[in-house]
């Protein structure tokens, strides 16, 4: 077998792994069994970061309003980011909300500077434009009740339940219940997580939190679950590519602060779920332009390649007219870009609101 024919075998074989074999490998072994109590009320501080939302802010602290929990237990925080519109203003005319105001220097400084004046039990980091259901406190809290959780992820949902992101979405659900199951969820919905405020890690301003947090959270010896009942409803993302790219930036960024994590040989390594569930899909796009190349290559040595490179550009070609291929390709596009970005040294620590 020559070198073309390895790489092409190589590269399909990691894309196989991590759509296919990984969720399957996740439902076979042996799970984790969490104590879950719904009367487990634990005080919260919800943290809202938020840059120029005066478009949403009104929504948000109306929700927060509506919330099943018990006020005196919820201390409120808007950490904003330096923000040049009306946000500040309208948070003032709700009387339980903490306002910090910094400098503008990013989501991550933000919610760090915000944390020092939490005082209750249980972080809950949110977004300006995320609507929670009113039991979505609740949910997240019943499962602190087990002393081995450290973070716990809800699920964000939109509200075009059609959009070009939902089959997408459906599959990293349940690639994320596959993993709580075994305490070791990669990454969190920075729309909606929780965490214990003992066990926070202050985080460089150019990581990415919902990413890195929980990974740190879960190397210091907690674990980190799914509650798939504990709902945030956001709009779908209008530039797919664009907020794509920035966050697998920054997340590709983030790996220098988890070399001790991804020691393989680490007790409380992540290396597996890492690798399997974000670096090979991060460098997809690399994977496919070798297998497109690759079967070029080989298209005189035998029909399957011949096969496999004409379907690939058939495939290609779908994405003109079918939404879900071309999310996928969008996608991988995003992360094309967001590593040569990476390779290039480029960082975004702060973010522009694009709804």
């Amino acid at each position: 077998m020559g070198i073309v024919e390895i790489i092409f075998w190589i590269s399909i074989s990691l894309i196989i792994y991590s759509t296919i074999i990984y969720l399957i490998l996740l439902n076979l072994f042996r799970n984790n069994d969490y104590v879950v109590d719904e009367d487990y009320l634990p005080t919260i501080t919800l943290i809202i970061c938020a840059y120029n939302e005066e478009k949403n802010i009104l929504n948000k602290f109306k929700n927060v309003e509506d919330l099943e929990y018990p006020m005196e237990k919820i201390q409120v925080i808007l950490a904003d980011d330096g923000s040049d519109d009306r946000t500040v203003e309208i948070a003032k005319s709700f009387n339980f909300v903490n306002i910090l105001s910094l400098d503008r220097s990013g989501k991550t400084s933000a919610q760090n500077e915000a944390v020092k004046i939490a005082k209750n039990d249980i972080l809950v980091f949110s977004d300006a434009n995320s609507i929670y259901h009113p039991n979505a406190i609740k949910k997240l809290a019943r499962n602190f009740a087990d002393q081995r959780v450290g973070v716990v992820c809800g699920e964000l949902r939109y509200h075009e339940q059609k959009s070009e992101e939902s089959i997408y979405w459906n599959y990293e659900i349940a690639i994320k219940k596959g993993e709580s199951r075994h305490g070791w969820l990669i990454g969190a919905n920075g729309s909606i997580y929780a965490v214990r405020r003992e066990s926070y890690v202050p985080l460089p301003k150019d990581a990415i939190s919902d990413h890195l947090e929980p990974i740190k959270v879960y190397g210091n010896g907690l674990d980190i679950i799914y509650e798939s009942e504990a709902i945030a409803i956001e709009d779908a993302p209008i530039n797919v590519l664009l907020r794509k790219r920035r966050i697998i930036l920054r997340s590709l960024i983030s790996m220098k602060y988890i070399l001790n994590e991804l020691n393989p040989f680490r007790k409380r390594s992540i290396y597996i779920p890492y690798v399997s569930h974000k670096l090979i899909r991060w460098f997809t796009p690399i994977f496919l332009l070798l297998i497109f190349l690759s079967s070029g290559l080989l298209i005189n040595y035998s029909n399957m390649y011949l096969y496999m490179f004409y379907s690939q550009i058939f495939f290609y070609l779908l994405g003109l007219t079918l939404s879900p291929i071309r999310y996928f390709l969008k996608v991988n596009i995003a992360s094309f870009l967001a590593i040569i970005d990476w390779l290039k040294g480029k960082k975004q620590d702060t973010w522009e609101v694009i709804r």
